[in-house]
């Protein structure tokens, strides 16, 4: 149950916050003003929130003032940012969504820690202290290493220094619980700087104001509650950097890619086991074989991209995380959170083994559109023969949960049946989406549809120019979850 307790005096202090956030951006501006640089002041309004919210639990009597002081700083941020007001934070990344992730990321790590139990208001203390004291610092020594307007987001000296930085804040604060082993302080804390670290590289536009929290929280919540141990953290770590060395290797992801497949591969060792582990190994395994079929085994259009990652196994993803932060009190939940693993991860088997085996199919495809014959490979258009893929696809993945000992329990045939059907399911969303949604474009030499911008400004002819076929597959994946949750519900 979640315990959201409120004190008279937690409203003085929740005005009294605003009032002092307020003015903090404003000591901002007044810095950018008087010839501050603009990275620093964005800094420095960085660390002054973080550090807000790591004392939060220190302020408030309970979370509630925290959740409504998150939601509208995350409202206020979005309306500042699309206006490019407050130069002293939005000058220096205009396109940077940090300002926006930081209040968002507090909603669900409150949900995960203080309004769970007090006891894991250390994980969230010390996920924002990281966020407050190693992203700044790695910011700073990224560009005094490498100045310039073309720098890398992500540094090698840049890493190095959120490295250390995250090892040290995570290690004194593991130290300060009496009784805890040095062995299992230094190695948790290992553990932590390892996973927050890559997440922090790979994560773009401000996203890592989420990511590195999330990072963190789903090391130590796991670690705190005993769920995960050191040494299965150890074979964790050891399996994600193997796949992502691998699939690197093999030409399967590019190099942000395989760091976040590897993150998505520690995460199903550390906190699933082999329920979670064997489907998506055998949704990706068969995917990439699929993809490269036909394809030279140096062709780089065979690499699956990050956001190609996170379209397809982002729900799916999640699903674990929840897995990770629910009290193991709630077996439904946890039986649920499994079913939509499942469903998302065979909605997007079905769309990979549709699209990649639908280009043998020798008739064209229909479109969903306007139901013409439309060349091999367009969005939003089915065939037969990608229809049958579809569903070998999805009961690939759906037959490898069921032949290993997991919360899937009852007759297989109709569990088959239920999972397999929300896997097509989420798969036509995708197609519906892809017809309907997706931004397509004219090309200038064939007058062909495709799904590229064909020239920097050009308008699509249908669908929406901020919806790409990355979007249209996590749509897919989405509603592939949700089927398989809703038909377990309807279906006991």
């Amino acid at each position: 149950m979640l315990r959201v307790p409120l004190s008279a005096g937690d409203g003085l202090t929740a005005l009294a916050a605003l009032v002092g956030l307020g003015a903090l951006v404003g000591l901002g501006e007044g810095l950018r003003r008087w010839g501050v640089a603009a990275g620093t002041t964005r800094r420095l309004v960085h660390l002054g929130v973080s550090l807000f919210v790591a004392s939060t639990p220190l302020l408030f009597s309970g979370p509630l003032p925290v959740y409504g002081l998150a939601a509208v700083f995350t409202l206020i941020n979005a309306g500042a940012r699309s206006r490019q007001w407050w130069s002293g934070i939005h000058e220096a990344r205009p396109q940077s969504w940090g300002t926006v992730a930081l209040p968002l990321s507090v909603l669900p790590a409150l949900a995960a820690t203080w309004s769970i139990s007090p006891d894991r208001i250390l994980a969230f203390q010390t996920a924002y202290l990281v966020l407050a004291l190693a992203d700044p610092a790695a910011s700073w020594i990224g560009k005094w290493a490498h100045p310039g307007p073309n720098r890398r987001k992500s540094t090698i000296a840049g890493s190095l220094t959120f490295a250390v930085i995250t090892f040290v804040v995570t290690a004194s604060m593991l130290s300060g619980i009496g009784g805890l082993p040095v062995g299992l302080v230094f190695g948790t804390a290992i553990g932590t700087t390892l996973v927050a670290t890559t997440a922090e590289a790979v994560s773009h536009r401000g996203w890592d104001n989420v990511f590195v929290v999330v990072a963190v929280l789903l090391v130590l919540v796991p670690m705190f509650e005993q769920v995960l141990r050191l040494t299965t953290l150890g074979v964790a770590l050891a399996a994600g950097m193997t796949f992502g060395a691998l699939s690197y290797v093999t030409n399967a992801l590019d190099e942000n890619g395989a760091a976040t497949g590897g993150l998505f591969a520690t995460s199903l060792v550390g906190l699933g086991g082999w329920p979670w582990i064997v489907p998506g190994i055998v949704f990706f395994g068969l995917s990439s074989t699929l993809t490269g079929l036909g394809r030279g085994p140096r062709d780089e259009t065979a690499r699956r991209t990050q956001a190609q990652v996170l379209a397809n196994g982002g729900v799916a993803w999640a699903s674990l995380a929840v897995v990770a932060v629910v009290p193991a009190g709630m077996p439904h939940v946890l039986t649920l959170a499994y079913v939509a693993f499942i469903g998302a991860l065979a909605a997007a088997a079905a769309d990979t083994w549709a699209t990649e085996l639908g280009r043998w199919s020798p008739w064209p495809p229909w479109s969903l559109s306007d139901g013409r014959r439309v060349p091999t490979g367009t969005s939003g258009a089915v065939s037969l023969i990608g229809t049958g893929s579809a569903l070998l696809g999805a009961a690939s993945v759906v037959v490898a949960a069921l032949l290993v000992e997991g919360p899937l329990v009852g007759s297989m045939i109709p569990i088959l049946a239920l999972l397999v059907g929300a896997g097509v399911v989420g798969m036509m969303a995708d197609s519906v989406a892809g017809a309907f949604v997706q931004a397509q474009y004219r090309a200038p030499s064939s007058g062909a549809l495709v799904e590229r911008q064909p020239s920097p400004g050009a308008a699509p002819v249908r669908g929406w120019s901020t919806i790409g076929n990355n979007a249209v597959n996590l749509i897919g994946t989405m509603v592939g979850a949700l089927a398989a949750v809703g038909g377990v519900l309807l279906v006991g």
